[in-house]
């Protein structure tokens, strides 16, 4: 029966229907009044649907439960590189096309803006500018469909195209952080053919579900080049580029809510980081851990700690990805978060966070105190920001976050019972718990 209720959930007669009278009562996130905090921007509002009736995060539209199914043409890549051979959306591709000058010409508009607000002497932009400039795109569409007065009910195709090619930049970025890669720290801009190369060779152009991106290298070269490098030299008379910018009524009001939501979602990722270090150091140390604590560890790891696969070193990838992030905290003008955490002594100001195995006394006890310790640190900022974005949003001001909800979401519901656990039954004279001292 389970199977079946799948198979006519998914199917194409039924799907639309199906997940429209789900989302009525359990609606999508986009909806709900945390969904900066429960989900990034993107996977929140990625649900929201274009002018054609279309979801606006195509493929990889989550949670799987809110996609619909459309009638979408993929075709067997054959570009060169990481994608050859991987099937790519079509459909989607001829939508941007339809599109591509006046999204040129958008980017340039909100790129000189960007330049202007930040004071930078630009034109050219390096990595860490690029991810900020790049959060604009998920954080236009979210903040017009969110926004008290006035939302809007679908997103005009422009807009679309740029929620789809404006996420560049931070692709590239959230790839190498996520392996541990401190090469997106470089401090000087990078041509297109580099920032390509970059993304190629990392994997960015791909996919969690194995599908490539649809555009051409020219393609991509191209849009890279214009976004990161200021090179689009024509005219700026899109008439749809320039409806796109007006429709921000307050451009202060947008760019808090795009602090406060990248500021917010990199809260929660440092937060996970700095947990996984804890967890991953009680998992490697046998006999320390029941097997009821190793499930538990390993569950609350699963979900904090996304691994980079072989050829990668735990202790290092989260050491420098717990340093990026507080790098890219500083370049939102976001510094408080980096000095909590030195004087706590949870980092340092010169590498990531310090390793559970490098901390005297009982390992249990001081894993879970580590954990503790960076949830209630961080549970302040979070608050901050997310009473930001609502303030920007002009709505769900009465709405706010508990420490449970933290913890929850940066490792899952099941680390309240592995903290207890872990504080209850302490190692006794010196031997690890469960093994006789």
């Amino acid at each position: 029966m389970s199977a079946l209720a799948k198979k006519l959930f998914y199917s194409k007669r039924f799907n639309k229907l199906a997940v429209r009278l789900y989302s009525a009562v359990n609606p999508p996130p986009y909806r709900r009044a945390n969904m900066e905090f429960d989900y990034d921007v993107w996977n929140g509002i990625c649900t929201f649907h274009s002018h054609d009736g279309r979801q606006i995060g195509e493929n990889n539209t989550n949670p799987a439960i809110y996609r619909e199914v459309v009638e979408t043409e993929h075709k067997i890549c054959k570009f060169e590189g990481s994608r050859n051979g991987l099937p790519i959306n079509v459909t989607a591709l001829r939508h941007v096309m339809a599109v591509w000058t006046d999204a040129l010409q958008f980017t340039t508009m909100l790129r000189n803006d960007y330049i202007r607000r930040r004071g930078l002497v630009g034109p050219r932009l390096t990595l860490r500018q690029g991810y900020v400039f790049s959060k604009l795109g998920a954080a236009y569409a979210a903040y017009l469909a969110r926004k008290r007065h006035n939302p809007i009910t679908s997103l005009p195709a422009l807009e679309t195209a740029f929620f789809t090619l404006g996420v560049g930049p931070f692709m590239i970025v959230r790839t190498f952080m996520e392996r541990g890669d401190l090469a997106v720290l470089h401090d000087g801009p990078l041509s297109a053919a580099e920032l390509y190369e970059m993304a190629d060779s990392s994997g960015t152009l791909i996919s969690a579900e194995g599908k490539g991106c649809a555009g051409s290298k020219k393609l991509i070269l191209d849009f890279v080049d214009v976004t990161m490098n200021g090179t689009y030299d024509k005219p700026l008379d899109s008439v749809d580029a320039q409806r796109a910018v007006r429709s921000i009524a307050d451009w202060d009001e947008f760019y808090a809510y795009v602090y406060a939501t990248s500021r917010l979602e990199l809260m929660v990722r440092l937060t996970q980081y700095l947990c996984a270090q804890s967890l991953w150091a009680l998992q490697s140390r046998d006999g320390l851990l029941n097997g009821v604590e190793q499930a538990l560890v390993s569950e609350c790891l699963a979900k904090a700690y996304h691994d980079p696969g072989p050829g990668h070193d735990a202790r290092t990838v989260m050491g420098n990805f717990i340093q990026i992030v507080l790098a890219l905290l500083d370049e939102f003008d976001f510094p408080q978060v980096r000095a909590v955490l030195v004087n706590a002594n949870l980092v340092n100001s010169g590498h990531g966070g310090y390793l559970i195995d490098q901390v005297g006394g009982d390992a249990r006890i001081s894993a879970a105190r580590r954990i503790r310790l960076a949830t209630e640190l961080i549970l302040p900022l979070c608050k901050q920001e997310l009473d930001a974005t609502h303030r920007a949003l002009q709505r769900f001001e009465s709405e706010t976050v508990t420490l449970e909800d933290l913890q929850s979401r940066a490792c899952g519901p099941s680390l309240t019972s592995l903290l207890v656990l872990l504080e209850t039954r302490p190692t006794q004279h010196g031997a690890p718990a469960g093994v006789p001292a």
